[in-house]
């Protein structure tokens, strides 16, 4: 058990003859792994099931990490399935539930990514590890390299939030903080940078780190007891999230460990909405876009070129759906968790609430259905973005009298 057996061509069917180059040789498409899960049984689910590990390694067999020794962990996994009975309310989604990943170690959804990704650079003897980033790789490369004992260099984009940048050289990483836009003038650097220096490569192109995604139907198989949501919305930049949890649920389906599949949902900002766009027009591919500025800067892209058409797929394959949401939407939702669910998450983080909000008034959600929203980020990641009164910081006097005039005018 997991022994990877080779790295392959979802296009054409090649296989790689090297374990560390993650493009077809034929038509450049990006690889994916093919983990050898030949041996598991009925058996080995309730052995899994009874194991003390709350990480996403308490899969260890599905993921392309060969040997235990090489694992790098910070206690990944297993974030708590919210139930919200305001918010559920709020929206007309009685069975609704929130993953909330803002509570993973760096305090977004890239460290079940990462984890994977740095064991297995450990395994190939890479020594610096690299990312272009809008802020939640980045942080989240630089600490499990630290861990790993690796080096690492990340470079952002002008304007990226400073706390994100901040987080990552708390890290020790290298930041590079990169004039231009991120799907040109930073991501032609990259390239040349990871051709020049042999860099670990921590994007999803490359089909190590992809893999570390499908412990989302790993885990919400067990949190929900078996039940397997009707819909999971998953706020979407390059797709990775989706294609890697529809990949998740189809290995637990081969098994028999679930008899049914969720629908996916992918929520884009419409200043960023490739996936929404291609999947509108029936494409098979995804036709980039000029991403403009949002306040979901952390799904920013409007060129997923990696996994982007993997999306496509396993939203058409799953009966899905694709949403592109405005940033008052956005806004607002950020708001409506927090103040409902108590959850601060990152503007990027609360769109899969703006999502089921619309869906749900446009009826394509029913009120009888049970949905998952998975909750990407952390709101501290994005202090800046909150729409919060100026009143509220402002000083009172110290007494009863101001007090009560502060709180009958809140």
């Amino acid at each position: 058990m997991g022994k990877i057996k080779a790295l392959r061509c979802a296009k054409c069917g090649r296989e790689s003859s090297s374990w560390t180059v993650f493009h077809c040789a034929s038509c450049d498409a990006v690889l994916e792994v093919q983990v050898d899960l030949g041996n598991l049984t009925d058996s080995y689910f309730s052995e899994i099931r009874e194991r003390k590990d709350r990480t996403i390694w308490r899969w260890f067999e599905f993921f392309p990490v060969e040997s235990r020794a090489s694992i790098v962990s910070l206690g990944e996994g297993y974030t708590p399935l919210v139930e919200s009975p305001r918010l559920a309310e709020k929206l007309g989604l009685p069975r609704l539930r929130l993953k909330n990943d803002s509570l993973l170690p760096t305090g977004s959804l890239k460290d079940r990514s990462n984890s994977v990704g740095l064991s297995r650079a450990k395994e190939l003897g890479f020594s610096t590890a690299a990312v272009i980033s809008t802020g939640n790789a980045a942080a989240s490369v630089a600490a499990y390299a630290a861990a790993a004992g690796l080096k690492s260099v990340v470079m952002v984009p002008d304007g990226t939030s400073s706390a994100k940048v901040l987080q990552a050289v708390a890290y020790g990483a290298t930041v590079a903080v990169v004039q231009g836009s991120f799907d040109g003038d930073v991501a032609r650097l990259y390239k040349d940078a990871l051709k020049e220096f042999g860099w670990y490569d921590c994007l999803s192109s490359n089909p190590y780190r992809d893999e570390g995604k499908k412990s989302y139907a790993y885990e919400m198989l067990e949190q929900l007891d078996g039940e397997i949501p009707d819909w999971v919305i998953h706020p979407t930049a390059g797709g990775t999230g989706l294609y890697a949890m529809w990949k998740g649920y189809n290995e637990l389906l081969q098994f028999g460990w679930i008899n049914k599949l969720p629908r996916l949902i992918a929520a884009q900002s419409a200043a960023a909405a490739p996936l929404v766009r291609s999947f509108e027009k029936g494409l098979v591919d995804v036709e980039p876009v000029e991403a403009r500025d949002t306040i979901a800067e952390s799904i920013q892209v409007g060129n997923p070129i990696s996994v982007g058409w993997r999306a496509l797929e396993a939203i058409r394959a799953s009966k899905g759906t694709a949403v592109a949401l405005s940033e008052d939407d956005i806004i607002e939702a950020q708001s409506d968790v927090a103040r409902y669910a108590g959850i601060f998450a990152e503007p990027a983080g609360s769109i899969s609430i703006a999502a089921a909000k619309k869906l749900r008034a446009d009826g394509v959600i029913r009120r009888d259905e049970s949905v998952v929203c998975n909750i990407t980020g952390h709101g501290l990641k994005q202090p800046e973005a909150g729409r919060f009164p100026g009143a509220a910081l402002k000083p009172i006097a110290p007494t009863l009298e101001a007090l009560k005039r502060r709180v009958d005018n809140a």
